[in-house]
């Protein structure tokens, strides 16, 4: 059997997580809602952020994979759910 890739759109990703924040299950491996990671700002520079209101659900035996520029949070997500 081949699996499906599905690409949800960051408002329909959030809208899921709503949902199953309400409705629990168990088929979820991970559910994230509004993750933030702020570094501080440095001599006189604003904060960065790394992560800004990231909510995904991840059902159990999903492989999933980030793709995005440098700078763009990746490891600073995987560090924050590991």
């Amino acid at each position: 059997m081949h699996e499906v890739l599905i690409f949800l759109p960051f408002s329909l990703q959030r809208e899921k997580v709503e949902q199953l924040l309400l409705e629990p299950t168990i088929n979820q491996a991970i559910v994230c809602d509004d993750l933030k990671k702020v570094y501080p700002g440095r001599d006189g520079n604003p904060e960065k952020f790394a992560v800004r209101g990231l909510s995904l659900a991840l059902p159990q035996g999903e492989c999933f994979g980030m793709l995005g520029p440098n700078g763009a949070g990746k490891t600073s997500f995987i560090n924050m759910v590991s």
